[in-house]
């Protein structure tokens, strides 16, 4: 098939020699700089703490067919981004990688919807996103009626209020989930009616696709506005309802397939064709593809497709941004008219979602500061706002002075909006007048001793818990959380370095609390096998007998301000104490008694005594910034109980962070690899120098 379709590219009779062979290699290194461009547009957002997408935008305009993309190259006299013929500046096939990109996005966006508190607080939701509907609806025509004049009802001024409606979930989500408010009143209204306003939204831009939209109208056709306003909710509202009501019926059909990431590729492939089904309806294929995920969010496979789409989504997410960033002309964007009526139009989108949004948020029952805070969270416009914006212009609604001024409405809200709600959910006042029903959501905790006690229980619990049928999918936030699904059953796990925390319905704590005794019963058992089958104290003896790699930079883990030649303390503990005031006054050190409690525990469980007069203490602790090491020699020797009954007299005292340990075991064989007889420790001892200390160990580390 390949060697067919080669010649018949490379036989096409193109003025430029442009056979499809060409085009085909263009457009791989047209999306392989889009990539790199969008992934550097990113890095240089979060440098300036903006939000990314808007650093993809900013790369799209630098290399689009506008400024640097049509540049002359070798091999390409029209530049890598040449501006398309045909009224429209990038090609159809780049443009449609674009156009999955962003059926991509809304798919997952739908999939992160969750249903249950969208329905419960449907009734808030929809009133505020009504609110803001209407209001942004009003913006848009002002906005039109300033820069083309007519009337209100002419498309273009209602395209520009479509634009103003929607509302960026993935924006807002991010920093709701920052600040641990996603399940909060405010976060969970914010989210139900942002999914309001971006369904009616893209009904109402189906609505105007549907109509004449060429020419301004002075005669409002309302009877055809009621047809194709009609038939795109009642498709809408058709497609949603049968995807709730059969939603675990397909997942179950998806699960015929056992390979998590085929269930994943099935389930895009099930939204893609939706999306063309919805286009051929007359609606968006946006529309589909959120219908899709919002139906799967209801399925314990959500999470698996969620995880194993990111690739996916990584790939078409810088392509998407960056691509309508390529559609902006810079010169119409600072023109005067698009800054002045952009800014204008910017500022009302911001006040009058403040207004429509935050006054049906006081009528029902939110507080002055909840309703702000709801306000906020519906203002950045984002990445829904650039899809929509970029429709109008693919489809010719929009002018590129019309779109520039939807753009610079959309980066306004997108950056002023952010750190507003930030500081908001950081006030302690509550946002409802009555405390808010209860989520019945039962937390239930385990408490541990140490991190390695979970690390060891967390294995056993999660294969269990995937051998009872349920989906895992990790999220990495401050603290690990698991979220895990079997049909209509959730539980959340959150890790944190001592307590594992289950969040779930109360019907299901006797299940949670049967899991972990089970579980601890197994590890019990697994540790008593252990002590059976080991023999810890000869394999100490070992440590010291047998020959080792050394990897260790001595330069790097000894210091002079934290070796002491011949150290005041007579015992073990204040030994161990000795040397670490000396990672304490070194600034190695930030908990000091933590990290003791840690040292002395392993101390209690064994001694760290080897032989030839060496110990070693250690431990593992977060009171440590780094691994750090002190060393301290005792000419009159130490009681640390060594393998060989003789006095420890060098000592070297090892600390690591339990989060990044470093090469914990590596420094501790390396010292065993230096001080492997009683004449190495004996030179040692003798130094008159902590320098002389240093260069010893480095000089006799053997590296094999």
């Amino acid at each position: 098939l390949v060697v067919p379709f080669v010649i018949y590219g490379a036989s096409q009779d193109h003025s430029a020699g442009h056979g499809i062979t060409h085009q085909m290699m263009h457009l791989a290194l047209q999306i392989g700089i889009v990539i790199f461009a969008g992934y550097f547009g990113i890095k240089l957002a979060k440098k300036l703490r903006i939000p990314g997408i808007l650093g993809e935008l900013f790369a799209g305009i630098i290399i689009g067919p506008f400024l640097l993309g049509q540049i002359p190259l070798p091999g390409f006299p029209e530049g890598l981004f040449p501006l398309f013929e045909g009224g429209f500046p990038i090609s159809p096939e780049l443009f449609g990688f674009a156009t999955v990109a962003s059926i991509v996005l809304l798919f997952l966006t739908g999939l992160q919807t969750d249903l249950s508190l969208f329905l419960r607080y449907a009734l808030r939701g929809t009133l505020v996103g009504l609110g803001g509907v209407g209001v942004s609806l009003l913006t848009g025509s002002i906005v039109g009626i300033m820069v083309i004049g007519g009337t209100g009802f002419d498309p273009r001024s209602l395209f520009l209020g479509v634009v103003a409606i929607a509302t960026s979930v993935d924006i807002t989500a991010r920093i709701l989930n920052d600040r641990r408010k996603m399940t909060s009143p405010e976060g969970v209204t914010i989210l139900a009616a942002s999914v309001i306003e971006d369904v009616l939204g893209i009904t109402l831009l189906a609505v105007l696709i549907g109509i004449d939209h060429a020419q301004a109208i002075t005669t409002i056709p309302w009877a055809d506005i009621a047809r194709i306003g009609g038939k795109a909710f009642l498709v809408w509202l058709g497609f949603t309802t049968l995807g709730i009501i059969f939603s675990h019926q397909i997942g179950r059909i998806l699960k015929v397939e056992t390979n998590r990431s085929h269930i994943a590729v099935l389930a895009l492939g099930l939204a893609l064709i939706v999306a063309g089904i919805f286009e051929t309806a007359g609606l968006a294929m946006i529309i589909g593809a959120y219908v899709v995920g919002l139906s799967l969010s209801n399925t314990d496979i959500a999470y698996v497709i969620q995880e194993n789409i990111e690739p996916v989504h990584h790939f078409f997410d810088p392509i998407f941004f960056t691509v309508i960033g390529m559609l902006i002309n810079l010169q119409v964007l600072v023109s005067s008219e698009v800054m002045i009526y952009g800014i204008i139009f910017g500022g009302l989108a911001i006040v009058m979602k403040m207004i429509g949004c935050g006054l049906p948020a006081l009528g029902v029952g939110f507080t002055p500061m909840g309703a702000y805070r709801i306000s906020l969270g519906m203002i950045p416009r984002g990445e829904v706002a650039l899809i929509i914006a970029g429709i109008g212009l693919s489809t010719g609604i929009l002018d590129d002075t019309l779109f520039g001024i939807a753009i610079l409405m959309t980066l306004i809200t997108t950056i002023a909006a952010p750190p507003l709600l930030n500081m908001a959910l950081k006030n302690p006042r509550s946002g409802t007048r009555k405390s808010h029903e209860s989520q019945e959501q039962i937390i239930t905790d385990f408490e541990f001793g140490s991190r390695s006690l979970i690390e060891f229980l967390l294995r056993d619990l999660l294969s269990t818990m995937q051998n009872e049928g349920f989906f895992i999918h990790a999220a990495e936030l401050d603290d690990r959380v698991y979220h895990m699904r079997r049909d209509t059953v959730y539980i959340s796990l959150t890790v944190s370095p001592t307590v594992m925390s289950f969040t779930s319905k109360k019907e299901d704590v006797a299940f949670i609390k049967n899991l972990m005794y089970e579980g601890t019963l197994e590890l019990q058992a697994k540790v008593e096998v252990l002590k059976n089958m080991s023999k810890p104290i000869d394999m100490r003896a070992e440590i010291v007998d047998q020959e080792s790699r050394n990897f260790v930079n001595w330069y790097r883990y000894l210091d002079v301000e934290t070796i002491s030649l011949k150290l005041a303390s007579t015992t073990k503990e204040d030994a161990i104490r000795e040397l670490l005031e000396l990672l304490i006054k070194a600034g190695k050190i930030s908990e000091p008694e933590v990290v003791l409690e840690a040292v002395l525990n392993r101390e209690r469980s064994m001694s760290t005594g080897l032989k030839n007069g060496i110990a070693i203490p250690h431990g593992r602790s977060e009171g440590a910034r780094e691994l750090c090491v002190a060393v301290g020699l005792s000419p009159a020797g130490i009681d640390f109980s060594c393998l060989d009954g003789k006095l420890a007299r060098a000592i070297f005292l090892i600390v690591s962070p339990e989060r990044d340990p470093g090469p914990h075991l590596q420094i501790l064989s390396g010292i065993a690899s230096v001080l492997k007889s009683e004449d190495a420790v004996n030179q040692l001892v003798l130094h008159g120098t902590r320098s002389d200390l240093i260069s010893y160990m480095v000089k006799n580390s053997k590296r094999k």
